[in-house]
């Protein structure tokens, strides 16, 4: 005799709760500010490459962007019960730092396959000395194979913020610059496709730098939305 399969219950949608806490943080630490929200495809599949120097880096990011973000995580955080059902409410995947990780690659084409929005750190971790790095081995991959738009992104001030350890450091306004979009012949190299990446970052950076001040907008906490909305919504791009 067989027993029927009892269905996973689906994770809660967190994404509106991280969302409107972060925000607030935010706010009272120095404000979230963005720039170039206008290159963000507003439909279709689009892959996120940013410099990493903060544990905040993926909150500015997602916070900032006009459409819901995906991100990878590294496998280690999922493990942490709390964190791991709050990563997951955002739908985030894990990924195995410094392997080639099947997985993770699978889980990139199916969310690319539904028209979401994933965003990568090609430099594979945290910067120390916040400048902008190389980029791993396999970074290039995810923008070859899928052959979709990919999106720049330069995060400012978010090591400042936070520290290292991940302990609140000063008050200090974040910045999120997203560049042009641009899309990576499927038949380039990893190791040149890498630097393709990286070298688009650093010109978000530039603009970053060379923009005047009334070209930043300020992103307030939001309360009153109870639940997502549009491209907010769970499931969708």
């Amino acid at each position: 005799m067989t027993h029927p399969v009892t269905p996973a219950k689906p994770t809660p949608d967190t994404y509106w709760l991280l969302e409107g806490v972060s925000l607030l943080v935010l706010s009272v630490l120095g404000g979230l500010y963005v720039m170039g929200e206008e290159n963000v495809p507003p439909l279709g599949p689009v892959l996120m490459v940013s410099n990493h120097v903060s544990y905040l880096d993926p909150v500015a990011i997602g916070d900032a962007s006009p459409r819901r973000v995906v991100f990878m995580a590294k496998a280690e955080l999922f493990k942490v019960k709390p964190l791991g059902f709050l990563l997951r409410g955002v739908d985030a995947f894990p990924v195995k730092r410094g392997e080639a990780d099947r997985a993770a690659f699978k889980n990139t084409l199916a969310m690319i396959g539904e028209d979401r929005v994933i965003c990568i750190f090609p430099e594979g971790t945290r910067s120390q000395s916040g400048e902008i790095g190389s980029a791993e081995g396999g970074a290039g991959v995810f923008a070859t194979r899928t052959g979709c738009p990919v999106v720049p992104v330069y995060v400012h001030n978010s090591n400042r913020m936070l520290d290292d350890r991940g302990r609140l450091h000063r008050r200090s306004p974040i910045t999120v610059t997203f560049g042009l979009p641009f899309i990576l012949p499927q038949t380039m190299g990893r190791e040149d496709a890498g630097h393709e990446l990286m070298t688009a970052i650093r010109r978000t950076k530039e603009a970053y730098e060379q923009s005047p001040v009334v070209y930043r907008r300020r992103i307030w906490p939001h309360w009153f939305q109870k639940t997502p909305e549009g491209s907010r919504a769970r499931r969708r791009g």
